[in-house]
């Protein structure tokens, strides 16, 4: 039976280029991001990143051999509250990010916030991979390649990332038949990923 689970935007999010290991940005599984978040979030300090991304200096790529495909996507921020996943069945495949939202309450300004992404994850069985280039509104780019694995727990998640320095990801998410929506609930980020047919 395929199991439910997914980036890390949140989401993410959050993708075989050959560029070597790094810690994901401050926004992906799933995609984030998830994306990842492809992704912001949580779970290991500064210091053991920097640790994890020395030893992981040589990988050359191993997290993940998944080819970023997606278009470059503007991140818009809404003035809303993060909306709770359904959760589901997620189809093994490989997903790429259609649409980025950062949900800032009600107080928030709506509309773009200077950000692009750009990102693919795979999904198969339990492995969650991803690769994510973000580009900030100063215009600098950085592509991160992450892999490991993305457990349910009812319309919430947690994206355990493995490769290339252990970090954890709180997400909720809502699997549709062709699409996956991941969004972080530390940075509010939510990334739609549509299936590669």
């Amino acid at each position: 039976m395929r199991k439910a689970w997914l980036l890390p935007l949140s989401l993410t999010v959050v993708a075989a280029l050959g560029g070597a290991c790094k810690d994901e940005p401050a926004r992906p599984a799933v995609l984030a991001d998830a994306p990842a978040q492809p992704s912001r979030g949580g779970g290991s300090s500064a210091s053991d990143g920097a640790a994890e991304e020395e030893d992981d200096a040589g990988d050359a790529g191993s997290c993940t051999s998944l080819e970023n495909t997606g278009f470059e996507v503007e991140e818009l921020a809404v003035n809303d509250d993060l909306p709770p996943g359904t959760g589901g069945t997620i189809a093994d495949g490989v997903y790429d990010i259609s649409t980025v939202r950062v949900y800032q309450g009600a107080a928030g300004l709506p509309g773009p916030t200077g950000n692009t992404y750009q990102g693919s994850i795979r999904v198969t069985d339990q492995l969650y991979e991803r690769v994510v280039t973000l580009r900030s509104s100063a215009g600098a780019g950085a592509e991160t390649r992450s892999s490991g694995t993305f457990t349910p727990e009812g319309s919430n998640a947690t994206i355990a990332i493995a490769c290339p320095s252990p970090l954890q990801e709180q997400v909720t998410y809502t699997a549709l038949d062709s699409s996956l929506v991941v969004s972080n609930l530390v940075t509010k980020t939510s990334f739609v990923f549509t299936k590669r047919p």
